[in-house]
């Protein structure tokens, strides 16, 4: 067994590449890197295309080694120069850009060093890092030490996290879901339908808020909803808030639907994946009244922030300590405990 262990040992260790294999590869990366930078202030905002990159089909994959030389040009033709550049300062089109360059520089140390930070005594440092993250997160929307959360690999599951807790949170069984009562607007991002359903809740009645003259969820005709519903024996439990939708930028009045929340007792989610981190900027102080108030928010750090985009796995805890995947550049839910 001994024998066949360092047989196979040898083999392994044909995927290491020295130092000057690496130091190559390094410049050659770089090189793309820079020339793809540099030309961005004369780079397309879009580029049309009828073959839209099928030639990337050419590379597929072999028992063969390809140059890394090859694999860049066609990144360069058939990714780069094809479609929708986000990077370019033209593009205005949707939230994504073009991700900061030290983000990108956090990925590739992450990725380098490869830490498994899924289990604390495995990468103590790493999960305490994550945790100031989140720290940090949390103490900028207002939350209280008690409160906690995670990275996850996007908005979208961060919203079905909030929703799946709420309904935990509400002690929802099977035989109550054609009962219960989600309350949002028809600006809602349609991650929140997508988390109604895989969260089991199909069966549950959706209410869409009608919206106001600023085209944000209205107050007055929420209460109403929520008070009708109830009269009618249902089960109120959860309203979702967009601290900027997607379509229009437009805040609903969080302090107003955080007071309607607490009054009638239903979990109140914020979903600030667009607009969170608008908290830094200190003319907006206003627009964020009340946000402490909500029972979970959805943070997006690739929007705002303009970090890379990172995917992780889900957290769990174990022996006191909270154990989550390490990311600089990932998504948070955090909710009052």
């Amino acid at each position: 067994m001994i024998k066949k262990i360092k047989e196979l040992e040898k083999i392994s260790r044909l995927l290491d590449s020295g130092q000057s294999q690496r130091d190559k590869w390094n410049a050659e990366v770089l090189d793309y890197s820079n020339k793809f930078i540099n030309k961005l202030n004369t780079s397309k905002a879009y580029y049309a295309s009828e073959e839209n990159g099928k030639d990337i089909y050419d590379l597929d994959i072999t028992e063969q080694p390809t140059k890394l030389s090859t694999l860049l040009e066609s990144t360069s033709k058939n990714i780069d120069q094809v479609g929708i550049n986000p990077a370019s300062g033209g593009h205005m089109g949707y939230i994504p850009g073009g991700g900061l360059y030290p983000s990108a520089l956090g990925d590739y140390i992450a990725a380098v060093n490869n830490r498994y930070a899924g289990v604390f005594f495995a990468a103590p440092g790493a999960v305490r890092l994550e945790n100031m993250l989140i720290r940090w997160m949390c103490k900028l929307m207002g939350y209280p030490e008690t409160s906690t959360g995670n990275l996850t690999s996007g908005g979208s599951i961060a919203n079905l996290v909030a929703i799946v807790t709420a309904r935990e949170s509400h002690n929802l069984k099977a035989r109550d879901f054609d009962k219960a009562v989600i309350y949002l607007s028809e600006q809602a991002h349609h991650s929140i339908q997508k988390a109604i359903r895989i969260a089991g809740l199909s069966e549950a009645h959706i209410r869409y808020i009608p919206l106001d003259a600023g085209l944000r969820l209205s107050v007055n005709e929420l209460e109403k909803a929520i008070t009708e519903d109830k009269e009618n024996d249902l089960i109120p439990f959860f309203i979702n808030a967009s601290f900027g939708t997607t379509n229009t930028g437009a805040i609903d009045p969080v302090a107003p639907i955080a007071a309607i929340a607490k009054k009638h007792k239903l979990w109140f989610h914020v979903d600030a994946a667009y607009g969170g981190f608008f908290k830094l900027v200190s003319e907006m102080s206003s627009k964020f009244e009340g946000i402490e108030k909500a029972d979970s928010i959805t943070l997006d750090p690739h929007k705002t922030l303009f970090f890379t985009f990172r995917n992780w796995y889900d957290p769990y805890e174990r022996q006191g300590e909270t154990l989550k995947s390490l990311s600089f550049l990932s998504r948070l839910y955090a909710r009052h405990a």
